[in-house]
């Protein structure tokens, strides 16, 4: 079966919005150092946004970088930052997460100054806090640690780019909710997409879930869809597809 059927499939009307990830999604290719958004993917987002699609971004990157990525792409929002704790919209920028884990981070970089560096967007955090860590098992040493120090409320998650900290209340799913809400937009025409076990939290705000063709395998068994190709590559192909199958209408704008 082609992505379009399975689209109709998996769709009961036209798509209203589309939720991406950045890093391993609308890059060029899926691996920690890889920051170049694919050409592919812009024309995507910019077909979809002038056929009247929002495109919302949902990341781990701070509300700065989401603020400054959107604007450039022409992807309308609201936007996630922060792994679901951070709405970003019109130049708003509004908490939903109740818990920081920046003591957990102050503690990370005290403890464990040598095996981990700090991501240079964590002064611009509220909530979520990212290491750059040369051996993905040092993310078990920070959960030990914050363990030992009754910090064990801090989910310790790694994104394949960077070792998030993050408060027990963050959720890309619960985030992408927030969003949809403010938008008017019903999850049942939403489709997300992703390349992380992080992206599968997506699930929760009860909208389609896609993986890139070269997503992490926890991703990749609970999507509802997984695509052809790899990263920005992938996300042309669904936005292809939700053409082909009639879910969006080009030109609805004008």
């Amino acid at each position: 079966m082609g992505v379009a059927e399975r689209l109709r499939e998996l769709l009961p009307g036209r798509v209203c919005g589309v939720a991406m990830d950045i890093d391993g999604t609308l890059t060029e290719e899926r691996r920690r150092g890889s920051f170049r958004i694919s050409l592919e993917a812009i024309g995507a987002i910019r077909r979809l946004e002038d056929s009247g699609v929002r495109v919302m971004l949902v990341t781990g990157n701070s509300a700065y970088v989401v603020a400054g990525v959107a604007r450039y792409l022409g992807a309308s929002g609201p936007h996630v930052a922060e792994n679901g704790c951070i709405i970003y919209q019109s130049g708003v920028v509004k908490s939903v997460c109740r818990l920081s884990a920046r003591p957990a981070a102050r503690l990370v970089e005290d403890e464990l100054g040598g095996l981990v560096t700090p991501s240079w967007q964590n002064p611009c955090r509220r909530h979520d806090y990212a290491f750059i860590a040369g051996d993905e098992g040092v993310a078990e040493r920070i959960k030990a640690l914050l363990e030992s120090r009754g910090l064990g409320w801090v989910k310790v998650s790694h994104s394949g780019y960077a070792i998030h900290l993050r408060p027990s209340d963050a959720s890309k799913g619960r985030g992408l909710l927030h969003a949809l809400r403010l938008a008017g937009l019903d999850p049942g025409c939403v489709i997300a997409v992703g390349d992380s076990g992080m992206d599968s939290e997506m699930l929760d705000a009860g909208v389609v879930l896609a993986a890139v063709g070269n997503a992490e395998e926890e991703l990749r068994r609970v999507a509802h869809l997984v695509l052809p190709g790899r990263s920005g590559e992938s996300v042309k192909i669904l936005v292809d597809a939700l053409f082909e199958a009639g879910l969006v209408e080009s030109g609805e704008r004008g």
